[in-house]
């Protein structure tokens, strides 16, 4: 069975097309994989450990929360390709280097972690993020004018 389908302005066709292609672009996949990393990042934030004592590290002394303060979003470049993925990391800076010792534990201390237990609360929301800023985008490309 043949269907016939006419267009009656193909300019706006082309538009909304050319619009799609942005949608696909880096930017808005980088807005988006952004958007979900800091749904993340601010559980991590919550669920990081805090000692009520003043350590005094080779940076100079460190307060309480100063894990909680150092915990930092960063792109990821080397496993994310232009383009296609976006990576994003949620870890903590070089002056919190015993965030390492407080996730996975040592020999003589155990686990006390927070960003797995984090990012397992948070992956669902993270998820539905970033479907939203797409979802936003392609409706603000694909705007009749």
């Amino acid at each position: 069975m043949a269907a016939k389908l006419e267009i009656d302005n193909p300019q706006a066709m082309i538009d909304v097309i050319d619009a799609l292609e942005q949608v696909a672009s880096e930017s808005v996949l980088r807005q988006a994989a952004v958007a979900a990393a800091r749904v993340i990042w601010a559980e991590v934030k919550l669920r990081a450990p805090v000692d009520l004592g003043i350590y005094e590290g080779k940076w100079g002394p460190h307060p309480p929360g100063f894990l909680r303060e150092n915990i930092l979003l960063a792109y990821d470049r080397d496993f994310s390709v232009a383009g296609l993925r976006a990576s994003y990391l949620v870890t903590w800076s070089k002056e919190a280097f015993y965030g390492r010792f407080l996730e996975f534990g040592t020999s003589k201390m155990a686990a006390r972690p927070f960003l797995r237990p984090a990012y397992e609360a948070k992956k669902g929301e993270a998820a539905q993020k970033f479907s939203e800023v797409i979802e936003s985008k392609v409706e603000e490309l694909t705007r009749v004018q």
